[in-house]
């Protein structure tokens, strides 16, 4: 392994064989090194992983999945080539859309799982599936206890709520809307100008109910009811 397989350094632009290598806060370094083929030592050797005993190195497949890969084990960089190097001394498993994944934390965010199977946009929403009860939809900023009962199974699925504007209800696809998205849904959409009152109620858990200011938007629920009128007027 040359200078440019150490961490920090960049890849090796005259040639070599680069791997991203993350954290447990998804913060990658791109690392190269001279042989196609590496061991998981290797690897975490690029990061400065000591002692190498109290790390835990996955490599991720082109499918997304995770699987551990053990300190004298050989990769190959032309096949696989974004790893994670995380203190740990062992993983919990768990599943989302079929895929197998594997991570040394007990606890994961909504957004961090979403992220490790390359669903990461705003327009998806990950659910956890749990036996004789329905799905349980996750927000992104949820921590997920992934070492807790078995391996937990999860999927993703496109958002879509419905929400009411004046006792009209509306698809709507995106995680949160804004005051001005609100007043287009509702009867005063053709004059946008006016200065109007928004009130909600039957929101998500942290913000049930409150006001939507000009220039705010807000995170949307199945269901949550929305009051537009022109500002002083009920």
């Amino acid at each position: 392994m040359n200078d440019s397989a150490k961490a920090g350094s960049g890849p090796n632009h005259g040639g070599g064989f680069p791997a991203q290598i993350g954290d447990a806060k998804f913060r990658f370094r791109t690392v190269s090194f001279d042989d196609r083929k590496v061991t998981g030592g290797q690897i975490a050797e690029a990061v400065n992983a000591h002692p190498l005993e109290t790390f835990v190195i996955l490599a991720q497949l082109p499918s997304f999945e995770l699987e551990t890969l053990r300190p004298q084990e050989t990769t190959d960089l032309s096949k696989v080539s974004r790893f994670f190097v995380i203190e740990g001394d062992g993983t919990f498993k768990f599943v989302v859309d079929g895929l197998s994944l594997e991570w040394p934390k007990k606890t994961l965010t909504a957004e961090a799982i979403k992220t490790l199977v390359g669903k990461d946009g705003a327009h998806v929403e990950l659910l956890q599936e749990l036996e004789n009860q329905p799905d349980k939809v996750i927000a992104d900023d949820e921590e997920v206890k992934i070492g807790e009962r078995g391996v937990e199974r999860f999927k993703t699925r496109k958002t879509g709520v419905t929400i009411i504007v004046n006792a009209t209800p509306h698809k709507w696809e995106e995680k949160k809307i804004s005051y001005a998205e609100i007043v287009g849904l509702s009867d005063y959409s053709g004059q946008p100008d006016i200065p109007y009152t928004i009130t909600f109620t039957k929101g998500p858990p942290k913000k049930p109910e409150g006001d939507l200011p000009k220039g705010h938007s807000v995170q949307v629920k199945d269901g949550m009811d929305f009051h537009v009128s022109p500002t002083g007027e009920s």
